[in-house]
Formats: C-alpha cells, structure tokens, sequence
C-alpha cells in the first residue's frame, strides 16, 4: 500500500518570492520525476486521493494552495516559473519528510549472480543520487556485479569508490546495503578492500584464518599458550612450562626457561645440621635452585632428611653405608620443595616430577650413625657430644711421624675428614713442649722448624710452654693429601672442619 509524506520542499504553506522579494504572485511550480521530465503527481492530503494541478498556480501570496504530499519512496524534482513562464530555479532529488525509503528502501525479488535485479516499493523511476538500497543476495558473486532496480539501466556495483567487485564480496543470504552515487552502486558493507579473506567466504571461515590475512593459522589455541609471529603463514605458540618460566630470546626464536633473581647455589641464611644419627635438618631464607633450562628462588626452605628412607627427604638411591660422604641437596618439583641425599657431588638421580636441585653441603656416615656437623652457609664443622661418632674432633695423625728439623715430610690422606668439594681443610696442630716440635703444609717442598729462607706454613715449636701449645692450621688443599711431622710421641693432627667449594 502506497504511503505519503509532506514534501521537504513545498510541504505545507510553503511561500516563494521573485528576485526582487516580492511574492510570487501566480507563479508555476510544476513536480516531475527525478532527473527527468516526466510530470508526476503530487497530492493535497496524506489519503493521496485528491491530486495538485501540475503545474500548481501560487496564490496572491506567493503560496500554493494547498498541501503537497509525495508518495513515500519517491524523490521529486521542482521547477519554479513566474507568471509569464520566466524560469526561477529548479530543484531536484526532493524527498518528502521523515520518508523512510528516502534514507533506505529494502529491495524485494531479488535475483541473479553477477547481473541482479530486484523491485522497490514503490517503483522507481530513475536512480536518485544519495539514495541508499538494501537487499538480501540471493546469491554469492563470481565477479564484477551489476544491479537494476524495477528495470531500470543495470548500473556497475563498486566498492572502495569505483573498484570492480570480486568474487565473494556479495555473500548469499546476506544483508547488502548499496548507495547510489550519481554513477555506480557503492557497496557500503564491502568488509575487506580488494577481495575476500579466505576461500570466497567473509563470514564463515571453513579453515583457519592465515597470518596474512590478519588471522593466526590456528584452528584452536592451547590455553595460556604464548602466539609467537612464524612467518606469512601462521603463528607458533610456546608453552609456559615450568612454574617461574620466562620467554627467553636463544637469538633465533623464543623459548620458555627459568629465570634466577641471583646466580645459582646462593643463599641466604643456609643451615644445614645433623641432628641426629639419622637426620639432617636444613633452613633457608632464600635459596636458588638450578635445572637443565634456568633457575629459580625458593623462599622460607625447612625440611629433614632421613638415611632410613629413599626418595625425596631421603636417600637418592640403595641404602646408607658406613664409612661415605652424602652430599645433602635441596630440591624442586614446581609445587615442593624436599632434601635429598647422594654419593654424588653433581649428579643426584632425582625423584620422578624434580627437576631443580641445589647442592647445599655435606654429611658422613661413619660408623652405623651420622658424625655430627654443623654448618651455616659454606663453613662446617665437627660438634664434639656425646655420640657414638663424634666423642672428639677427628684425628688425622698422631705420634712420631718424619722430622720436624730435617725436614721429613708424611702425607696424611684428608678425604676421610673433610669432603672432596672442600676448598679449606680446618685442622688443629700440637703436641707437648719438644725441641723441633710439630710442624704442617698443604705439600711438602717447605722447609723445617729451624728455617728461616722456607719455614713451613704451620709449626708449634719450643720448650718454654707451661701447657701443650694447640694452633690452627687451615689450609687449601693442593693434593689428596696434606703433609706434617712431629718430634714427639703426642703430637696430633685434628681435623675441626672444613669450607665447601659451593
């Protein structure tokens, strides 16, 4: 049913004058279609029953008589004339007020590929400039389109201004929305300039989208998965991995490693403490751990190691045995953190899930229980008690052995004393007062107690001692052995601890 609207030109009232102001009495004003010469009637009410004359004669006021109203749809062109035929102006592409199919006329009977024809309501009699069309395709184009509306001249569709169309710019059963613009239907909702995204289809992908495209080549990400650019193609994705990971460049592409805030092996505040004949009790306000890809910072570390058990807070492998240094780990599965005991100085064999390790110092087993230490950070020694193994500090050597004077040297084995990762062997030196006494080197190339171009490192000599004389005699270890002599049946070589190599 044909609807009318006010025309925004001459609607109601409308009142017109000559070049020199005055009214234009007994003007012509004459309605034609758009952009022809077509006459086409306008109408004095909204029931579009009774029609202006065309042309419509002004009044004695310059207006016109009555109402004008157009058909809803329809864009109108004006001419204006005086009284005795001399032209005014004329006024084309007028639509009437608040027309919905002046802003946008939904085309029906739509068909056709790549030559489309549809009808509008109401009829068109020639395309207007700024009018927009929508319709719904009824089929997806191959190639460059063109659109006729109520037979009228099938006029090129473009897009991006005058560009051709491309196969799947009009997409079967989409809405498609075309502005006229004087030339060609512009397509308004072409969404990608210069073709289609993949396949001939914008709006259901049927393989995932190329990085070339803008899309990732990924059908479905795995969650929290890193995109990482691989090229035109696709993306590659990196894994999180290991709690405290980090994207870490290897100058080629990116992988996900630990990251340490400090090197590997520091500490703060470490204690580690044989408690027991079978325990070890290990605190730490930071540690780090290491493992084959980086290295992460455990804080607040507490645990106990027991030789009675295997696995994590325990023995590494077999079972505990007399007379062998343990060397005491701490280690990390991502969520715990557990001790560890091994024969090896840098290899443990880790519990199944542990990953990061951290060699933290040492214990010996020495005869059916622990020799009780104590260590805080690097530096361990032995603590004398009541136990079974540790009623006193280790002896290294006692009695005559070589000559102090000569000199003559005896090598003492220390593996038995101190840990083969130790970097300084704590030891004691003394004996009571004797000519020559007692004298201690890390080799044997020193001097005796009487010279004085190479004296040894260490040496406890004289007869004026109301008390046997005692000294420390810490050194670095060059050998597998240290080297003394002693002039006197007492003399001793103790061993008080040792500093690890950490």
């Amino acid at each position: 049913m044909t609807t009318y609207n006010l025309s925004a030109f001459a609607g109601a009232g409308a009142q017109f004058f000559d070049d020199n102001g005055s009214p234009l009495v007994g003007g012509k004003l004459y309605t034609y279609a758009s952009g022809t010469t077509t006459p086409l009637a306008t109408y004095t009410t909204s029931a579009g029953t009774v029609a202006n004359t065309n042309p419509i004669i002004l009044n004695a006021g310059g207006r016109t008589p009555n109402e004008i109203w157009q058909a809803t749809g329809i864009l109108l062109k004006f001419v204006l004339y005086n009284s005795v035929n001399e032209l005014i102006g004329t006024y084309d592409g007028i639509p009437s007020i608040n027309d919905p199919f002046g802003i946008n006329s939904q085309l029906s009977s739509v068909s056709g590929t790549n030559s489309i024809t549809a009808t509008a309501t109401p009829a068109l009699t020639a395309y207007a400039t700024g009018a927009i069309y929508s319709f719904i395709a009824a089929n997806t184009n191959t190639g460059a389109a063109t659109l006729s509306i109520d037979g009228l001249t099938a006029t090129s569709i473009t897009k991006n201004g005058s560009v051709a169309l491309s196969a799947g710019d009009i997409q079967s059963g989409k809405m498609m929305l075309v502005a006229y613009d004087g030339t060609t239907f512009q397509l308004v909702n072409n969404i990608v300039y210069g073709g289609s995204i993949t396949n001939g289809n914008i709006v259901s992908l049927t393989t995932p989208l190329g990085a070339s495209n803008g899309g990732t080549g990924l059908a479905s990400p795995t969650a929290n998965n890193v995109l990482l650019a691989n090229g035109a193609a696709a993306f590659q994705t990196v894994a999180p991995g290991s709690s405290g990971n980090a994207l870490v460049s290897n100058g080629t592409t990116w992988v996900a490693q630990g990251i340490a805030s400090s090197p590997t092996s520091a500490r703060s505040k470490l204690k580690v403490q044989v408690t027991s004949d079978t325990a070890i009790a290990i605190t730490a306000d930071q540690l780090v751990l290491a493992a084959t890809a980086g290295a992460l910072t455990l804080s607040t570390v507490s645990l106990t190691i027991s030789t009675a058990t295997s696995g994590a807070n325990g023995l590494d492998t077999g079972s505990i045995a007399n007379s062998t240094w343990y060397s005491v780990w701490v280690i990390y599965n991502g969520t715990t953190t557990a001790g560890l005991l091994s024969t090896s100085a840098t290899t443990p064999t880790l519990p199944s899930g542990y990953t990061y390790k951290a060699r933290v110092g040492w214990v010996r087993y020495a005869t059916a229980a622990l020799a009780r230490t104590l260590q805080y950070d690097n530096r361990a020694q032995y603590v004398v008690t009541a136990a079974t193994q540790t009623p006193n500090l280790p002896i290294m050597a006692s009695g005559v052995a070589g000559n102090s004077t000569t000199p003559t040297w005896v090598a003492v084995a220390w593996a038995a004393y101190a840990p083969s990762t130790a970097g300084v062997v704590l030891m004691l030196l003394g004996g009571p007062n004797i000519a020559g006494g007692y004298i201690a080197a890390p080799n044997n190339a020193y001097g005796g107690s009487a010279s004085t171009s190479n004296p040894p490192m260490y040496l406890v000599a004289g007869s004026n001692y109301s008390y046997p004389p005692t000294i420390s005699a810490d050194m670095i270890p060059e050998s597998s052995n240290v080297y003394w002599a002693s002039n006197a049946a007492q003399g001793f070589l103790l061993c008080r601890g040792w500093i690890d190599n950490l």
